[in-house]
């Protein structure tokens, strides 16, 4: 999810559009942009600190997809998709990006999942995980990780 891109952030994406994504001639691959908000958007006028859903003033979202016509995935198939997010985010700073849990990356492990789907939510939630799930039996490799109290 990003806001609005800067030329050289679109730029990135299309060099990496012609350098990569034109030459991928095996695998059916593509890209869902959806405008996401924007100044008349339900989405943005509950304020970010409200939910646990940290990119309210992100206006675009963007899905990868990749697949491979026969056999098996290939090895490099994260490598070429990682490269596409990399290409729309080099050019931001954190506050101008950030990931949507409801299309995890499984290639994410728990710390980066954590800044990048829950950004500035992170710590409120941490403490809501340590308060009902101390024990982090509900967890998964990119949950929540409750705060642990000094000294435990």
């Amino acid at each position: 999810m990003t806001s609005a891109l800067p030329a050289d952030a679109m730029q990135a994406a299309v060099d990496y559009w012609f350098a990569y994504g034109n030459s991928t001639s095996s695998r059916i691959w593509y890209i869902i942009i959806d405008m996401y908000g924007g100044k008349n958007a339900a989405i943005p006028k509950v304020a970010a600190a409200e939910t646990s859903y940290a990119h309210r003033d992100k206006l675009y979202l963007y899905e990868f997809y990749d697949r491979q016509l026969f056999g098996s995935y290939p090895a490099n198939g994260f490598n070429f998709l990682n490269g596409w997010v990399d290409s729309f985010t080099t050019n931001l700073d954190t506050t101008q990006w950030g990931m949507y849990i409801n299309y995890a990356d499984p290639t994410m492990d728990r710390a980066e999942a954590q800044e990048n789907y829950w950004r500035q939510s992170l710590s409120k939630l941490q403490q809501i995980k340590a308060d009902v799930d101390p024990t982090d039996i509900f967890y998964y490799p990119q949950s929540v990780q409750p705060i642990m109290e000094k000294g435990k």
